[in-house]
């Protein structure tokens, strides 16, 4: 075995430690700009920032955009202050959610990675999926704050759905808009890259 061939997988590893350090970064700087703007009373923001993980889990894979989507949670619950009224909800409302993202590298393999509907399935369906965990938190852990005469599953659903529905919208043009650039640059090895 020839000394080159030694150092190839460690430059691979490195490499892709590189990309994931760089990804997260990049969304957690979306996330801290979205804090610009109006948010939720008990946390929750319009924001762009499952993009780079998408983006991320389609060139180095579900392990990957997983890993990564923990590592922005972790962030994002610092960014907050460990906002939480239980325990429980640290992981409902920063681990779960951004973890998901990762799910992403899933629609590529199943659905092609040459194509813009891989990148609007995963953004649809991994914001759907973050929906779902804020939603559980709220029904769980925040039903104090509903309304008087408010049922706390209908409390959660409008207070989560005021910003992940318009976070999915962007999200999904986003994608769309940097699929445009992206697809001139795919290479065979990107496109045959193992997702796993």
């Amino acid at each position: 075995m020839s000394d080159t061939t030694r150092v190839n997988p460690q430059n691979e590893r490195t490499r892709a430690m590189t990309e994931i350090a760089i990804f997260v970064a990049f969304a957690f700087v979306l996330e801290v700009i979205s804090k610009i703007f109006p948010s939720m009373p008990q946390g929750g923001s319009v924001s762009v920032s499952m993009v780079p993980i998408i983006v991320l889990a389609y060139r180095r894979g579900l392990l990957a955009g997983i890993g990564a989507g923990l590592a922005f949670g972790l962030l994002n619950a610092i960014l907050a202050g460990f906002y939480a009224v239980h325990w429980a909800s640290i992981f409902l409302d920063y681990f779960i959610p951004a973890g998901v993202w990762g799910l992403s590298a899933l629609f590529f393999l199943w659905l092609g990675r040459n194509k813009t509907t891989p990148f609007v399935v995963s953004v649809i369906v991994v914001g759907l999926l973050q929906f779902m965990s804020h939603y559980a938190s709220g029904v769980l852990f925040y039903g104090e704050f509903a309304p008087e005469g408010t049922p706390v599953w209908l409390y959660s659903l409008t207070y989560n759905a005021w910003y992940m529905v318009p976070s999915i919208v962007l999200s999904a043009i986003i994608i769309v808009w940097i699929w445009k650039r992206l697809k001139p640059m795919l290479t065979e090895e990107l496109l045959n890259r193992n997702l796993f």
